[in-house]
């Protein structure tokens, strides 16, 4: 065999060199496309909740939806117009500010709780403020009632709510689970921030300890009754007045005064319980309510207002109905909490009584004359005039039961002791027209009942349960569940 050339074995051995080069290059290159990708940081989007606690939608309303306009700050106002609107699942609420300096922050007034906020639902607890032509929307997922302000004039009094209806079916009263117990002068209490049902105190019978120190839960998703592991205060616990408010965001379910079973004496003590922990803790003496400095007196009726706790009248145990107004905010330094008011136009105890807007109602009330009797006993109470008003008398007597606010109107539910009360009746008091009708828009539920707990969602659904029967004797633990299909109806303007 010939030899190469020293020019042939030059370019043989490039041609070598390339070859390996190009396989190296390559494996390398396969061994690059195999290897994963490095992962990149995910940030985690931000979920808004709604007033249940459950995930919330915010965006574009689907086409069925309806849009609803709120003006903020009109004509340099510090109001929210409308300051109450009434929407359904779906719907999406609409500000568009006319003044500037203003925001619109969830939460009761001046507590934010994140929830929704402008301009954009980020850092809501900084309360950003927007100027003239802003425009913030809102779409609600679920239904209930969502409260909002401005944070820079929440103490003016700007606050608004939506209501959100879900709807529900069947529509009306049905029967729900039993009560774990028979259960008579509990307080009824909607939590909003988990959507459940609370029964706060009570007793089992109207012998000497039979108080209940316990508390019930009622869970409307599993449609369930469960008596949570807290142990309340002391045996005080009939007729109490008990309320939601919030502290620095937090909200609680605050209690008020009470009696023992088959004792003439009353307690002034107060004392919150914290779902969320299932945790009671007592105020010290310097918050007690000044209502009962005789040491006899109950609560007459009570209501929320503005995240203050009001308490119209009381029992002076056996003796008389009392006229005073007393007003308890929890956020003030301790012996600060207490603020009289005006004093009612007559004595009240057991008293029907609620907030519509900014005014509190009372329809019908009880009176001591030799023993308990009911009246007729109807008037309103502007909390921030301090003022007292007339309306149209409940046209029945009767007391020893709660007034409810369900869509704008005051419901008066049941209750009464003298014949022929107990009563199954609801009256309802229409603030825009000064007007009663009996049994509409909600009607009668089936079972006769007085000093029984109850509350609503103020739009969809009321619960009720037991309270003493139809003979005013026979204490009860069954419940009753009212479902508003057509969901919430306009809110009437007083």
């Amino acid at each position: 065999m010939k030899k190469l050339s020293t020019a042939g074995r030059f370019i043989f051995w490039l041609a070598i060199i390339f070859t390996i080069t190009f396989l190296v290059r390559a494996e390398s290159g396969d061994r690059r496309a195999s290897t994963h990708p490095q992962k990149e940081l995910a940030v985690a989007p931000i979920t808004i909740f709604d007033e249940n606690g459950q995930p919330d939608v915010n965006g574009v309303p689907s086409a069925t939806s309806t849009i609803v306009d709120v003006t903020v700050a009109p004509g340099g106002s510090f109001v929210f117009d409308p300051s109450t609107v009434n929407i359904s699942v779906g719907d999406t609420v609409r500000w568009t500010w006319a003044g500037s300096g203003h925001s619109v922050t969830s939460g009761p007034p001046c507590q934010a709780d994140s929830q929704y906020c402008s301009p954009n639902d980020m850092n809501c607890a900084s309360g950003i403020l927007s100027n003239t032509g802003t425009i913030y929307t809102h779409t609600f997922g679920r239904s209930g009632t969502y409260s909002y302000f401005c944070s820079a004039h929440c103490f003016f009094g700007m606050t608004g709510t939506v209501n959100v209806s879900g709807g529900c079916a069947p529509s009306g009263w049905s029967a729900g689970p039993n009560l774990p117990t028979v259960l008579v002068r509990a307080v009824g209490v909607w939590f909003p921030a988990d959507g459940n049902f609370y029964s706060m105190g009570g007793r089992t019978a109207d012998t000497v300890g039979s108080d209940f120190q316990h508390v019930l839960r009622y869970t409307p998703s599993s449609n369930s009754w469960t008596q949570t592991g807290v142990t309340l205060p002391d045996n005080q616990m009939n007729n109490m007045a008990c309320g939601v408010l919030a502290v620095s965001g937090t909200p609680y379910i605050y209690c008020v005064g009470g009696s023992a079973a088959g004792q003439t004496t009353a307690t002034a003590r107060v004392f919150f319980y914290n779902p969320a922990t299932d945790a009671v803790t007592t105020l010290t003496a310097g918050d007690n309510w000044p209502g009962d400095a005789a040491g006899t007196i109950l609560p007459g009726g009570f209501t929320i207002y503005n995240n203050k706790l009001y308490i119209l009248g009381g029992f002076n145990i056996n003796v008389a109905s009392t006229n005073q107004i007393w007003q308890f905010d929890p956020t003030l330094a301790v012996g600060s909490k207490w603020l009289q008011r005006v004093n009612a136009p007559e004595g009240i105890m057991y008293a029907p009584t609620c907030t519509i807007g900014n005014t509190i109602y009372v329809g019908g009330a009880s009176d001591y004359s030799g023993g308990v009797i009911d009246n007729t006993n109807s008037f309103s109470f502007n909390p921030m005039a301090n003022t007292i008003g007339t309306i149209a008398a409940i046209p029945r007597a009767t007391g020893e039961t709660r007034a409810l606010n369900f869509n704008g109107k005051m419901l008066v539910m049941g209750g009464g002791r003298t014949a022929p009360n107990p009563s199954m009746e609801v009256d309802a008091y229409n603030p825009g027209t000064n007007t009663w009708t009996m049994n509409t828009p909600v009607p009668a539920f089936t079972t006769a009942r007085r000093n029984f707990p109850t509350d609503t969602d103020g739009t969809t659904r009321i619960w009720l349960g037991g309270g003493y029967a139809s003979d005013g004797i026979t204490p009860l633990n069954s419940m009753e569940i009212f479902c508003a299909a057509a969901g919430a109806t306009a809110t009437p303007t007083p």
